[in-house]
């Protein structure tokens, strides 16, 4: 008897006795065929609702179980969960207080030593660390994982299909001993998985480069590592906020370590949100800035794959200085002052302007994106060069980039930038993207539209692909506040360029 039956037991017996106890004093009493079926008809019912009950909550995503039925070409949704908190740290309760926060989510995957000593629930599925399971009993803690996938692994290496996803939970320890094995095996059942999504889970980020080459190789999508994220920025459809760079000591990955919350009660986890081949991990509301998720495209990763590199990658080195009136700055060719008409002009600035090409900024100071200042503390985490107030609302960035070679036919070149408040591009000395600022003539008091830094923009530069050169190329930058006192300012920018081969070409006959 489940613990739901035996909780209304005691309310069942209570009311026949009270039939029973009726049967000499009442006018109105039931007939004896009623009262002889009475007692069946109501055990049948709360043998019924027990056994609804078990089937409603107890539904362990296990490897070949259908989630969702089959939809006539429609796209299916799923959620699952992801904790981001440290074993080591976590209060006593937390993996309940995690499924708490997600009642409708049917996948918790993050660190074993969550689920504590006993029984872990149906729902969750455990990450082990580098000592794996020794000692933790994991056949008694974990019976619903998994056994034997991998031979000899037990269930500290093991694979589960949930909604349109494989999610691999490799041994860390395991792999920097003898990294082929779980590689092998992960590319195997890799090649045999019917999922549009491939993600990896570990303790610990792996430091050999054969490891994120077999990642790549498996075409694994997202990498869940401790408190970072891992994915090829050839998938990446929209990066976050903050905490996103490029690694270069992992050719072909980019990072995003997500801010933590502000506040102590704030949610410690990632909501993995999928549907189709598109895929979204995001801090809920609370857990850090708002918006701060990283959205895939897993169709980015497999047929003819668009080739994308970042000639200038989220987190790059930028010369900054303060707006003032010392800097020299000329009137382009072609713009019109009162701002009423878009400049007509393609003519580069000259050296002697601060956005100038050929401009000498090594006075300047240097720092790493993003650059900026905030009051909100959670924002802070992610600044990696402060800036402070000073009497301009502006602030001046240079960057300068090598091309191996100019664009070709086929590329898609795109500025990602994000600013608060007011921005103006300059590529080569020439205007190629301006938004949240007045059209015409600025300076540095002029001030920006409110805009908020938190979200990447995109600027197609296919207008102006004639200005990018081989060789040495320069960035030119201006943000404005939108006030003259801003606590708020917020710099960074990518550009990328991607390429995607010719449908019928490129790939296998």
């Amino acid at each position: 008897m489940s613990k739901q039956q035996a909780e209304r037991s005691p309310q069942r017996r209570s009311g026949l006795a009270s039939v029973r106890e009726g049967k000499g004093g009442g006018t109105s009493r039931p007939g004896r065929g009623a009262r002889r079926f009475l007692p069946v008809t109501l055990l049948f019912l709360l043998l019924f609702g027990g056994l609804a009950g078990a089937l409603l909550w107890s539904r362990p995503p296990v490897t070949g179980r259908t989630e969702l039925a089959a939809a006539s070409g429609e796209e299916r949704s799923w959620q699952a969960v992801y904790s981001l908190a440290d074993p080591a740290a976590a209060a006593p309760g937390e993996l309940d207080r995690l499924l708490a926060q997600a009642p409708g989510v049917l996948f918790f995957a993050g660190p074993a030593g969550l689920a504590g000593s006993g029984a872990a629930p149906r729902t969750f599925f455990p990450v082990w660390d580098g000592a794996g399971a020794a000692g933790q009993q994991p056949e008694a803690r974990f019976p619903h994982i998994p056994e034997e996938q991998l031979p000899g692994y037990g269930r500290t290496a093991y694979f589960v299909d949930y909604g349109e996803a494989r999610f691999w939970f490799l041994n860390a320890g395991k792999l920097a001993q003898e990294p082929q094995v779980q590689l092998g095996w992960l590319q195997r059942t890799a090649a045999e998985n019917p999922q549009p999504h491939r993600i990896v889970l570990l303790a610990d980020e792996p430091a050999a480069p054969e490891a994120w080459q077999g990642f790549t190789a498996a075409g694994v999508e997202l990498v869940l590592a401790g408190g970072r994220l891992w994915a090829p920025p050839a998938a990446v459809q929209a990066p976050p906020p903050e905490g996103y760079r490029a690694a270069d000591a992992r050719p072909g990955w980019a990072a995003w370590t997500p801010p933590p919350g502000g506040k102590q009660e704030a949610p410690g986890f990632l909501l993995l949100e999928g549907r189709g081949p598109r895929l979204r991990a995001a801090l809920p509301a609370g857990g850090g800035s708002p918006g701060a998720a990283l959205a895939l495209d897993a169709s980015a990763l497999s047929g003819p794959v668009p080739l994308e590199r970042a000639a200038v990658p989220p987190g790059a080195q930028w010369r900054y200085r303060p707006g003032g009136r010392d800097l020299p700055a000329v009137v382009p060719e072609g713009l019109d002052l009162s701002g009423e008409h878009p400049s007509a002009g393609r003519t580069p600035l000259p050296a002697a302007d601060w956005r100038g090409a050929g401009f000498d900024a090594a006075g300047w100071a240097a720092g790493q994106a993003p650059l900026g200042r905030t009051r909100d503390a959670s924002r802070q985490r992610g600044i990696a060069t402060a800036l402070p107030a000073g009497p301009s609302p502006a602030y001046y960035f240079r960057h300068a980039f090598q091309l191996d070679e100019p664009p070709k036919e086929g590329q898609e070149w795109t500025l990602q930038a994000a600013y608060e408040d007011g921005i103006i591009v300059y590529l080569n000395g020439v205007e190629v993207a301006r938004d949240s600022i007045r059209d015409g003539l600025v300076d540095d008091r002029t001030l920006g539209v409110p805009h908020s830094g938190v979200i990447y923009e995109s600027f197609p530069l296919e207008a102006y692909l004639e200005l990018l050169k081989q060789g040495t190329n320069m960035l030119a930058v201006e943000v404005h506040g939108s006030h003259p006192d801003t606590p708020e300012l917020w710099f960074d920018l990518s550009l990328t360029v991607r390429e995607r081969p010719a449908a019928g070409g490129g790939g296998a006959p």
